[in-house]
């Protein structure tokens, strides 16, 4: 199989999107409701991961906003002086669909996620990535350098996560 992945276009149909099912309800149903009207106002950015042996159908995606983590969250990851609310870039969606996860792509759209991330680090400052992980996706987040911000107290509440933007190059790879 071979993919691309391009900046998403409100305003193009995509192949199969109304289709796209990665296993999690609440990613499908903001694809197939949302993520068309929220890039189309400005409120994210998105990625779209499409299958280009199949007419360039839409099996993955991600989006990207500019956000906030309270400093107080960071006191434990980092001994650096923050503000009080230290700006970083949120993930705020990622999915891939269920006849595509074997492949990787998921960790393929993480890559891009964290270049696009140290690009904007680069031209408007920030200090890392934030997002809500999901019990299921905790784990694949730990192994890409992510760190929990705090335990929730129910276990089906998403964790907070966040890498700070000096663990990564600007093509999404990792410092050793």
């Amino acid at each position: 199989m071979t993919v691309k992945i391009e900046k998403f276009d409100p305003t193009k149909k995509y192949k199969d999107l109304k289709k796209f099912d990665c296993g999690h309800q609440t990613i499908n149903k903001f694809v197939n409701n949302s993520l068309k009207q929220q890039v189309k106002v400005g409120t994210s950015v998105a990625w779209a991961l499409l299958d280009t042996a199949n007419n360039d159908r839409f099996v993955g995606f991600y989006t990207l906003m500019m956000s906030y983590v309270n400093q107080s969250l960071l006191s434990n990851l980092s001994n650096q002086s923050f503000p009080s609310m230290v700006p970083c870039v949120r993930l705020v969606m990622l999915g891939v669909d269920i006849a595509y996860k074997r492949n990787n792509y998921g960790s393929r759209l993480m890559k891009h996620v964290l270049g696009e991330t140290k690009k904007a680090a680069n031209i408007a400052g920030c200090c890392g990535m934030y997002l809500d992980a999901d019990a299921g996706a905790i784990s694949f987040y730990t192994k890409l350098g992510f760190s929990a911000l705090e335990t929730p107290d129910n276990p089906l509440s998403p964790t907070p996560m966040f890498l700070f933007t000096e663990s990564f190059f600007l093509d999404g790879s990792f410092r050793s």
